[in-house]
């Protein structure tokens, strides 16, 4: 707009230029001073004429910008006033201005424009594609179009709307805003006139001046729509936030803003319900069309607008239901005489729940911009179906929370009565009574307890004075007879609907007496104990709901609780007593800080423990002031200073620390929370504690050392033990079996000697061929069992030598000794008897031994017992493979030292058949062997082991490879622990070998 009053400003300051000036004339006439007097006046004439239509036009532009600048939302006012000035300007004889809409223009203002030309130009609008229409061409041409005789210009159409009234001439001005056409100004004059350049540039600037109103009323009328549109939607928010919970004002309030703002005569509001869509609002139809409406709701299809929408779930319009194929609701346009509809469906987390429908009684599609703002009020209306919802859910979960909140009130002021400690046992059941009547409903309530085999009345509500002395004076026993009997039989809640029509009911007198009618018995249950029974009753025949009957069955629970209480009560208190007299007078220090962190109370350990004066005290100071107090004073080092100022940060957070005040006694302080906000500081003097801490850990620790070694000790005992149990078994049986096992050896080498000598006597014997072979038969047979008998005899001996050997009573003393000496003394003993039992034995012998390994302290006949053992299970092994090996295999044992300081190690490596992964873990246990039956004893390893774990306090460990080696390693101390580990598995070694 700035712009456009830019370019009128240069317009209208072109013809001032264009008249000349009194100076430029008189310089003009200096040549002619011999003109007459009539040349000068008539150029004084001339220059007056054309200052008056100077001035004018500055009027005029003056009078068109007063009317722009009042009438900003009106715009014809500035029309009426362009087309009278300009025609008073130009002295044309009409003026007229026009506005394109759909590509024709329309007369909207016009000033001495003859009546027939006006109503043909309203009947006929000109295209602007016509041709023999200046408008037309001008606004083709976007350019002014200046014709001085109509009847001259070959482009004008005979008949034409101009031509009316014969020639004239004519001035076409288009009204082009943003480069694009949006009207134009007219001129015609009664004459052949032509108009002159200034006229021409005054309706050009009237043109622009044309454009700024339409451009103005344009803004001024979207703003006022942009604002009606905003002052609805508060207006339809403000309803929703005054009119939260209820729903029907607000959807009417929706639908009628939603009618108006979109320029339509009707709307309503659909509401899904179930499968089928009702209207719930609605805005202009009429009462038959709305009571149709509410009779027959809408299902989903394209029979109608609402159909349609809950089909496809986005907004639908229809130009004229009247001629939609597929519009099938008739009385749309019976009853309400609709034509454009519009549908925008309401839409809660992509589900439908409801329409929102627009209808106008006129052919006229609703803009981009009325359909966006009826969807913004479906969004709206979406809003206020949910508030309304969860008010509707909220306002059920609140009537179940008050019906709650009494019973728990209830239940609280009963529970209040039974915690109080003056209130006696009668009054507490007399309060339950009364509160189970209340909130039950109940005319009557009765509390029985079971005494004698007598059901006795304790408690009542709602008795007359007749009714109480009865159930008073007259106990009735236990039975079907009576509602108490029943659910104490039952020992589960009884409901008799009505009395007097139960067939089991016997307790009539006392019926007649109450007058009762439906009753509830509910047992009194302690542990499965039946200890009374409440009776609730009422004097109609109504019987009580589920709730009723959990209710009650509460309050026989807090009856119970009563009833037990009342034993426990004087018991608990006189434990409150002693408990508060402990507290008064508890060692500790405390202090408590409220919900800010303010001093609020404190005992008298407290203040002297820390030595705080009483002036500190009396200003309850903030945790904050307290603190630092203490940090001013000392009473922190650095380190804790940092430490308690980050706990600070949260004083809810519990803590636990130790210090030592400068006098040296070591505080302990925790703090804990208290429910509500607020925690507490507990102080308490633990020097002693500490103190005897120390001690304790002092002697545990000598007790733990004094326990290692009587472990020890005992280990030792025991290894000593069984060796000495087991030698004097094995010497037993080795010294029963010696003596019969040398009368075989020796009549066996006899009996070969005697069978050698019958050789000799029958050989000189005459005999026949056949006898002869018979008889040497014989005797070689007899030979070679006698062979055998003294094979096997020897063998027996040698077990029994062994079994000489590990009975030998006692260790020895340890002593020092050269571990290689040892090892190398095991192998010459374990080869040599290897070498007598067998004379084909053979094996290699491999030495590896460190020097360094030097000397240990250790028992020498048992490592040596362990090292032959060790040796002869390599010697198997390795002969074993060598027997089933056919390749030339050679068998070896390699003995292996090694220095590792204060330890030494002993590796016995073989190439034998190795040992099973499945039977590795058993090898050192008692018993298991994996020679053959009669081939091993199963106890060299278990003893083995023992030797080396328990006397001597090392290790002994196997590395194996099934089929490949097996190796032992041993690892001694040099010197023998006091107190050495018994067993126990070199880890590390295991692994490396699995």
């Amino acid at each position: 707009m700035a712009r456009d009053k830019k370019r009128l400003g240069k317009k209208l300051k072109s013809p001032r230029k264009a008249a000349p000036s009194r100076r430029s004339s008189e310089a003009k006439s200096r040549p002619a001073r011999g003109r007459s007097g009539k040349s000068q006046q008539t150029t004084v004439t001339k220059l007056a004429r054309e200052l008056g239509d100077a001035l004018q036009q500055q009027s005029a532009t003056a009078e068109i910008l007063k009317v722009i600048a009042s009438s900003r939302s009106d715009v014809q006012p500035v029309f009426d006033v362009i087309v009278q000035t300009s025609r008073d300007l130009c002295r044309s004889q009409a003026s007229t201005i026009f506005i394109l809409r759909g590509g024709k223009f329309h007369v909207v203002a016009f000033s001495g424009v003859q009546i027939e030309l006006l109503q043909h130009m309203k009947d006929h609008p000109i295209s602007i594609d016509k041709k023999g229409s200046a408008l037309a061409r001008a606004a083709r041409e976007k350019r002014t179009i200046h014709i001085p005789n109509t009847l001259e210009d070959a482009e004008l159409v005979e008949g034409g709307p101009i031509s009316i009234g014969g020639p004239r001439a004519t001035l076409t001005v288009p009204l082009v805003r943003d480069g694009e056409v949006i009207g134009g100004i007219t001129l015609r004059q009664s004459y052949l006139t032509p108009y002159t350049p200034r006229q021409i540039e005054a309706i050009e600037a009237f043109a622009d001046q044309a454009v700024i109103a339409i451009e103005n009323g344009r803004q001024f009328n979207e703003t006022r729509e942009a604002l009606e549109r905003q002052t609805a939607t508060a207006d339809v928010l403000k309803v929703i936030s005054r009119s939260a919970f209820d729903l029907q004002t607000v959807l009417d309030t929706l639908v009628e803003s939603a009618a108006r703002l979109c320029e339509a005569e009707m709307a309503f509001i659909h509401r899904r319900e179930g499968e089928q869509y009702r209207a719930a609002a609605t805005f202009g139809f009429s009462p038959e069309f709305w009571a149709f409406m509410q009779g027959h709701p809408i299902s989903p299809g394209r029979g109608t607008i609402a159909g349609r929408v809950a089909l496809e779930r986005h907004a639908i319009q229809i130009e004229d239901v009247a001629v939609d194929p597929e519009y099938t609701l008739s009385q749309a346009t019976s009853l309400a005489r609709q034509h454009t509809t519009l549908g925008v469906p309401l839409l809660r987390e992509n589900e439908l729940i409801g329409v929102i429908v627009l209808a106008r009684q006129r052919v006229e599609l609703f803009t981009e911009k009325q359909i966006a703002l009826v969807t913004t009020f479906a969004d709206q209306a979406v809003i206020a179906i949910e508030n309304t919802r969860l008010f509707d859910e909220v306002q059920a979960k609140t009537r179940d929370l008050e019906e709650s909140l009494q019973q728990q009130t209830a239940t609280a002021d009963v529970l209040k009565v039974i915690s109080r400690s003056s209130v006696e046992l009668e009054t507490v059941l007399e309060t339950l009574v009364d509160t189970v009547a209340r909130l039950c409903g109940a005319d009557q309530v009765y509390m029985f307890h079971l005494r004698h085999d007598l059901w006795h009345l304790v408690a009542a509500w709602g008795l007359s004075a007749e009714a109480r002395e009865f159930f008073l004076t007259h106990p009735f026993t236990p039975g079907r007879g009576s509602t108490p009997g029943r659910a104490a039989l039952e020992r589960r809640a009884v409901l008799i609907p009505d009395v007097l029509q139960d067939p089991e009911y016997t307790l009539s007198e006392g019926q007649k007496i109450a007058g009762y009618r439906t009753t509830l018995g509910i047992p009194l249950l302690r542990e499965d104990a039946l200890i009374g029974v409440f009776g609730i009753a009422r004097t109609r025949v109504e019987a009580f709901t589920e709730k009723e009957i959990e209710l009650a069955t509460t309050f026989a629970d807090q009856a119970v609780i009563a009833i037990e209480n009342a034993r426990l009560f004087d018991e608990l208190r006189e434990r409150q007593a002693e408990l508060r007299v402990t507290f008064d007078n508890m060692g500790d220090g405390v202090v408590m800080f409220d919900a800010a962190a303010r001093l609020t109370a404190w005992n008298r350990n407290f203040q002297e423990m820390l030595d705080l004066p009483d002036a500190l005290l009396a200003e309850r100071p903030s945790y904050a002031e307290y603190f630092r107090y203490l940090v001013d004073r000392g009473e922190y080092s650095t380190d804790l200073e940092a430490d308690l100022s980050r706990a600070n940060e949260d004083p809810r957070q519990e803590l636990r620390i130790e210090r030592t005040r400068p006098d040296g006694r070591v505080i302990e302080v925790r703090r804990n929370p208290v429910p509500g906000g607020g925690f507490v500081l507990i102080y308490s003097d633990i020097t002693e504690r500490k103190r005897a801490e120390q001690a304790v850990r002092a002697a545990r620790d000598a007790a733990e050392t004094a326990l290692r070694d009587l472990q020890a000790a005992q280990d030792r005992l025991v290894q000593t033990e069984k060796l000495a149990s087991l030698g004097q078994l094995t010497a037993g049986i080795a010294h029963e079996i010696k003596n019969p096992l040398n009368f075989v050896n020796n009549f066996s080498a006899l009996s070969v000697e005697l069978v050698n000598e019958m050789n000799d006597v029958l050989e000189l014997a005459k005999l026949d061929d056949k006898n002869r072979e018979e008889l040497d038969e014989i005797r070689d047979l007899l030979k070679g069992n006698l062979e055998k008998v003294v094979q096997h005899g020897k063998r027996a001996d040698s077990i029994v030598k062994n079994m000489l050997l590990h009975s030998r009573s006692g260790s020895g003393e340890h002593r020092p000794v050269e571990i290689n000496a040892v090892i190398e003394e095991s192998l010459n003993l374990a080869y040599h008897g290897a070498r007598a039992e067998g004379k084909d034995f053979n094996i290699t012998l491999e030495r590896d031994f460190d020097p360094a390994a030097g000397v240990a302290d250790i028992y020498p006949q048992e490592i040596t017992r362990v090292l032959l053992n060790l040796i002869s299970n390599g010697f198997y092994a390795a002969t074993k493979r060598a027997v089933a090996a056919s390749n030339g295999f050679e068998p070896k044992l390699k003995a292996v030292t090694r220095n590792l300081g204060e330890k030494v190690e002993i590796r016995i490596r073989d190439n034998g058949t190795g040992i099973p992964l499945e039977i590795r873990e058993k090898i050192f246990n008692p018993f298991f062997t994996t020679k053959p039956a009669g081939e091993g004893t199963g106890l060299g390893l278990s003893m083995s082991h023992d030797i080396v774990a328990k006397q001597h306090g090392g290790t002994i460990d196997v590395l194996t490879e099934p089929g490949s080696f097996t190796e032992f390693i041993i690892i001694l101390p040099r010197n023998i622990p006091a107190g050495a580990e018994a067993g126990g598995r070199d880890e590390h070694l295991y692994s490396r070998g699995r």
